[in-house]
């Protein structure tokens, strides 16, 4: 009986603290992402003492199971769990790679170096009582705020890159009376604005009087019923694996990638296009979705003089000109059915919605008045959303505009009824049109 206590004992004081440490340490590197901090110098501050607090204490856990528990030696017990525990920091690292929306970084694996150094140093003042040991944990814990103090500051600065950007060409929009070379320029931006605008309601117009040919920017219903399957023989589900990122992939929500949600969309479509030319060897990581967020405001910025708030034409003619996606369809005045027509046919889809009538309760209330995502499937048999609401029927889509954004499932009605293209006023967008960009499948 005695026996029996003594490993009950042993069990509850030395090895459950070691290995629920350790599962505590996967299970946070198990979540697809963090929550959102807006001060980035904060967030990394926040985060990398995390992985010294953390780390902390699976180092000190260690030590007493090895130093107390099996009677190990000072030096032994030391170089054991100094060991152990920096494999498994490496090991957890290697983890998060296979983890959506994480990665692995050798970096924080210094981090956690530097937390295993001075843990263990700290220990063996308390057992020994040396001098050196409070040197040492001082020197490792020093070295520890001057990485992190750095990488702070180089997440600040990349940070507002971005920003400072927006605003110098910003002014040099709204300044613009200093030479006639810019007041040129600005005005040619807001015609090339307006013949867009124009662009839209003339193709409107004819497609009423008109039958649509090949290749023009709309596709009327009735032609998409001659080509596609009929809808009583469409599947229940359907559902196509697109490469995800949200429109802030580094939580860096400030006004450029607040306002980023159609540059997502349409990055969505054009690696999804890739990776059917390309199966396997095409990968959206976090790094590669900002760059492309930044290079598709900057060309926008440049051509149009801004990047905010584009309607379905002008958002189509940046996939043409800027990611040479030749096969882009406009859609309009469509039913439910036809939606799932086209992504039957292998096609994703998309959308711009009044964001405040999807009601997303990942969105910061009240949510976006305007707002893009991609529908990648849908799912006749489901009966209830991502939001809980029941539903005979969802639209599976990559939303852009939150982190738990992939595979995300709308009611079908109330993303239906959520759908307006931008009309020119984004206080009446609910006055906006039906309509929804097609990335045909090869």
């Amino acid at each position: 009986m005695s026996k029996l206590y003594n490993s009950i004992k042993f069990l509850i004081q030395y090895l459950i603290p070691v290995f629920g440490m350790a599962g505590i340490i996967f299970y946070l590197s198990a979540q697809p992402g963090l929550g959102d901090i807006e001060n980035n110098t904060i967030e990394m501050f926040l985060r990398k003492g995390a992985h010294f607090t953390e780390y902390g204490l699976l180092t000190f856990f260690a030590w007493r199971l090895f130093y107390n528990g099996w009677n190990f030696s000072k030096l032994s017990a030391f170089w054991i769990v100094f060991i152990l525990v920096t494999l498994y920091a490496g090991s957890d690292e290697f983890h998060q790679t296979f983890v959506e929306g994480r990665s692995g970084k050798i970096i924080d694996v210094v981090v956690d170096f530097f937390s295993i150094f001075v843990t263990l140093q700290v220990l063996l003042f308390i057992v020994q009582r040396k001098i050196k040991n409070i040197v040492l944990a001082l020197v490792g814990f020093a070295c520890f705020i001057g990485l992190t103090t750095g990488m702070a500051w180089e997440s600040y600065e990349r940070g507002n890159n971005l920003e400072k950007e927006k605003i110098k060409n910003g002014k040099e929009k709204n300044i613009g009376n200093n030479s006639n070379k810019e007041d040129q320029g600005n005005q040619k931006n807001l015609e090339t604005l307006d013949t867009i605008k124009k662009g839209v309601k003339v193709n409107n117009n004819e497609e009423k009087e008109t039958s649509i040919k090949e290749g023009s920017d709309f596709i009327k219903k009735d032609t998409i019923d001659k080509d596609i399957i009929r809808a009583n023989n469409l599947p229940d589900k359907i559902v196509y694996d697109v490469p995800f990122t949200t429109q802030s992939p580094f939580a860096r929500w400030n006004e450029l990638h607040e306002e980023a949600c159609e540059e997502a969309s349409l990055i969505m479509l054009k690696y999804y296009n890739d990776k059917m030319k390309r199966p396997g060897l095409v990968k959206l990581s976090k790094e590669i979705a900002e760059e492309e967020i930044q290079k598709l405001v900057k060309y926008q910025i440049k051509k149009y003089g801004d990047f905010y708030d584009t309607d379905v034409k002008t958002t189509k003619q940046i996939g043409e000109d800027f990611y040479k996606l030749n096969n882009l369809k406009i859609i309009e005045n469509f039913t439910i059915e036809d939606l799932k027509k086209e992504l039957a046919r292998g096609n994703i889809i998309l959308i711009p919605t009044a964001g405040r009538e999807l009601g997303n309760q990942n969105f910061t209330p009240p949510g976006p008045l305007y707002h893009n995502l991609v529908i990648i499937g849908y799912d006749d048999k489901a009966t209830v959303d991502s939001a809980g609401r029941k539903s005979k029927g969802v639209f599976i889509t990559n939303d852009p505009g939150t982190r738990n954004g992939k595979n995300y499932k709308y009611n079908q009605e109330i993303l239906y009824q959520a759908i307006h293209d931008f009309p020119g006023d984004i206080n009446k967008i609910s006055q906006g049109s039906k309509r929804g960009i097609v990335l045909s499948k090869f």
